[in-house]
């Protein structure tokens, strides 16, 4: 197709686009300054406003008529004839190789002949000036700029792709590192007389894209078999594909065109990464996948493409002549000793760019914290960005801290002078005292905050202790600031993950196995009155972490069975927060809500043509998200049956695939199942100060749970009832943390007596509902009278109060 034959082409598809019966002059226009003609550019660069010539040219467009009736063909009207034929017919002596284009432009806009002399009033360019400025610079200008010149067809690839052989050759994939399964599975699809083309399927950020690039690399070194050393790679840019489309179908006339220039190449190959984003668009991506299977039909090039397996299930594969023209080469996330070697290779870049080392125990370090606190990536991926990440936290930090150290110690010389020469109370030095503390973790770097300030300042302290803890730090600090630093650490990448996730730097650095063996006590500080349930559960993770248990399955399946209220929520809390820092790591489901078959479904997802099918499995969505979790299926004797053929999976295999082909793993995860069944017997059973046997219990579980189930837990847990005593126990503890150490930070220091103490957990405790009614009782009787002390200006801190019962009633005394 000849340029003028493709400017009526794109000129009649603007006129579809828009439903006018004819193209015209403005069609004419619009089309001449596509960008696949270059002239757009052309003109640009001889100064002229281009970008105001397509606004004109669209205003004029919108006044075109639309057509009354459906028609398959648009041909020209009156004034597009015209045009041609003035361009046709015109003498002027034009050599350029744009030439055609360029009197057709000329035609247009000469008064008369497309538009009316007033109509060109608003044009900011005449034809005589184009003629002009073309004439004079024909020698010059134009002519050396050779790749705007040349013909469409000779620069698509330029336009539109890479060449990856010549990125290469520069280097600059010299740091990938090899994956040779993946490699011979590549060159024997590649080999292949017929359907010799791939997709590359994995998670984001495993390395898809890396492994093109090594290819690419092995191709330029001649390190391939020797049927592939003459392939040329063309990556393509599939965000020029798409964008400033003028007229529909135009992406797919553009990939005609690449693959058309593609196949003058010997040996071509095109890359086309995250290949779902021309799928996306439901609007075009049918006629997308047709195209696309149409060129691999033609062959003469073949087609690598890459996406994340999702994004397969969801764009690709719903196109079976499509997909079936590709074969899948699945890329996984690379194990720790591959994850060692690559992040190694690729940390010497980021060593030469922010001039810090790493040492190999802190890669090693950096990959335990990337596979456990940054799961929305892969490894990879996560392991090399936490990397650039932290020893670009270090450089700043060394580089700002000398200044800031500097003027921190000077406003906290000026806080104590202020402080000393005026009356103020002590209340009101603390709270200063507290706020400049806050004020040097803003200021500071998170490297430094977390090394150094990670502690804070304790409320019962006083003026001195604070003036000497913060003076104390500000030298640390100063002393940090004269070095010279050379390397990241394992401190440092710590931090940088407490940046990103919130988790103190402290229990990201703590490393599991020396801190199982507290679990038992840690676990029986926060749940009083389990001490056998907590045994239970300690003993079975130690066993599992120690590596004795069979690999892939999760840390621990646990069936807590007993009565309501008696801290099954408040152990699953506790373990979170223990083993995986974060009380909130908890992934919980009420089974009374999966008690229909079709509710049981989105688990592991609806059945394809319902509404949901695209969004996958519920339970592997979130385990994906949270793959470091207690897994929690509350009340689990009212879930659908069809729901335990999913536990049964996630037990013995300790992963579990939804519809979409998606995989959840949970083995690094608890989990838990509540249920009331059996809280009879074990309630009976401790009463008499006997423990339960785990013969009787599988019994009675046995008649509501099938056999296969219980057998494949770890251990079921029975919880004890709660005794008066342990409920003034528990009482306390709540007592504590939800409202003395709040008290206590406003200056209030509650004295209860324990008689009080022992009348209001009393008030809280309740045979059928256990000491869940506690924080309630907190609320009502201490809380809401006591805010209302504060509010009415009764209560001034610092002050004590005494809290003591009188007439069976709560009353509160402030000490004058």
């Amino acid at each position: 197709m000849t340029d003028l034959n493709k400017v009526m082409h794109i000129a009649s598809q603007i006129a579809q686009e828009y439903q006018h019966a004819n193209y015209g002059a403005s069609h004419l226009v619009k089309a001449l300054l596509h960008k696949d003609f270059n002239l757009n550019r052309i003109l640009f660069n001889q100064d002229i406003d281009v970008f105001f010539i397509e606004e004109w040219a669209q205003v004029h467009l919108e006044n075109y008529p639309k057509r009354s009736r459906q028609q398959l063909k648009v041909s020209a009207d009156d004034q597009a004839q015209t045009i041609l034929e003035e361009a046709e017919n015109s003498e002027l002596n034009l050599t350029h190789d744009y030439a055609n284009l360029l009197k057709l432009f000329i035609s247009a806009i000469t008064p008369g002949v497309g538009f009316s002399f007033d109509q060109l009033k608003s044009l900011p360019v005449t034809h005589t000036q184009v003629l002009a400025l073309f004439n004079q610079q024909e020698s010059t200008a134009v002519k050396t700029n050779s790749q705007l010149e040349s013909p469409i067809t000779n620069n698509l690839l330029s336009s539109y792709t890479s060449a990856m052989i010549s990125e290469a050759a520069t280097g600059t994939y010299d740091f990938i590192i090899a994956r040779n399964r993946e490699m011979i599975q590549v060159s024997e699809i590649l080999n292949r007389r017929s359907k010799p083309h791939l997709i590359l399927l994995g998670e984001s950020g495993v390395g898809k894209t890396a492994f093109v690039k090594y290819f690419a690399s092995a191709v330029q070194n001649q390190t391939i078999v020797d049927s592939l050393k003459a392939v040329q790679i063309f990556e393509l840019n599939t965000a020029k594909l798409l964008a400033t489309v003028s007229y529909k179908g135009e992406v797919e006339d553009r990939l005609t065109n690449i693959f058309k220039a593609a196949r003058q190449q010997e040996k071509a190959i095109i890359f086309i990464d995250d290949m779902h984003c021309l799928l996306e668009d439901k609007a075009t991506s049918k006629s997308i996948a047709n195209t696309l299977k149409s060129e691999l039909n033609t062959g003469g090039v073949i087609l690598i493409s890459a996406t994340t397996s999702e994004n397969y299930r969801k764009h690709i594969a719903t196109n079976e002549a499509l997909a079936r023209r590709m074969e899948p080469v699945y890329i996984e996330a690379p194990d720790d000793v591959m994850a060692f070697d690559i992040v190694k290779t690729h940390a010497q870049i980021y060593t030469k760019h922010h001039e810090l080392n790493i040492s190999d125990e802190a890669i090693k370090e950096n990959i335990r914290l990337a596979k456990r606190y940054l799961k929305e990536k892969s490894l990879p991926d996560s392991a090399i960005d936490l990397i650039d990440r932290s020893m670009s936290a270090v450089k700043v930090s060394t580089q700002s801290l000398p200044k800031d150290i500097k003027t921190l110690t000077l406003e906290f010389k000026t806080l104590e002078t202020e402080t000393a020469a005026t009356d103020l109370s002590q209340t009101e030095v603390l709270e200063a005292l507290d706020q400049f503390y806050k004020t040097m973790t803003y200021k500071l770097s998170p490297i430094i905050v977390d090394q150094y300030l990670e502690e804070d300042l304790k409320p019962q302290h006083s003026v001195e202790i604070k003036k000497a803890h913060i003076i104390s730090v500000l030298e640390k600090i100063k002393v940090h600031a004269e070095k010279v630093i050379t390397e990241i650490t394992a401190r440092d990448l710590a931090a940088t993950v407490s940046l990103i996730t919130g988790i103190p730097a402290g229990k990201v650095q703590a490393q599991e196995k020396g801190r199982l063996l507290e679990l038992e006590n840690t676990l029986k500080k926060r749940v009083i009155g389990q001490d056998y349930a907590i045994k239970t559960i300690a003993d079975a993770i130690v066993e599992s972490r120690s590596g004795l248990s069979k690999p892939g399955q999760p840390i621990g399946s646990f069936f807590f069975s007993g009565p309501t209220g008696t801290g099954k929520t408040e152990l699953a809390k506790s373990l979170a927060s223990f083993l995986f820092n974060d009380e909130n790591a908890i992934i919980r489901f009420d089974m009374s809500e999966f008690k229909e078959a079709h509710s049981a479904a989105l688990l592991y997802g609806v059945p394809p043509g319902y509404v949901g099918y695209e969004e996958g499995g519920v339970l592997v969505n979130k385990i994906r998200q949270k793959p470091y979790a207690i897994v929690l299926f509350d009340e689990i004797e009212k879930a659908h049956p069809s729901v335990f053929d999913v536990f049964l999976q996630i037990l013995d295999e300790g992963k579990l695939h939804d519809r979409l082909g998606k995989v959840g793993d949970f083995s690094n995860a608890v989990i838990l199942f509540t249920s009331n069944i059996g809280s009879d017997y074990i309630s009976k059973t401790m009463e008499k100060d006997e423990l339960p046997t785990t013969h009787e219990l599988n019994e009675i579980m046995s008649s509501y749970f099938r056999p296969e189930f219980l057998g494949r837990l770890t251990e079921i847990v029975p919880f004890a009832p709660i005794s008066e005593n342990i409920a003034v126990s528990i009482f306390n503890l709540h007592l504590q943390k939800e409202l003395l150490n709040t008290a206590e930070q406003l200056g209030i220091t509650l004295q209860i007596d324990e008689n009080t103490k022992k009348h209001l957990a009393l008030n809280g405790f309740s045979p059928v509902y256990g000491v869940r009614p506690l924080k309630g009782v907190i609320r009502n009787q201490l809380k809401r009278p006591l805010a209302k002390m504060i509010i009415s200006n009764r209560i001034n801190p610092p002050q004590v109060v005494q809290v003591t019962l009188e007439n069976n009633q709560v009353a509160f005394t402030p000490e004058t």
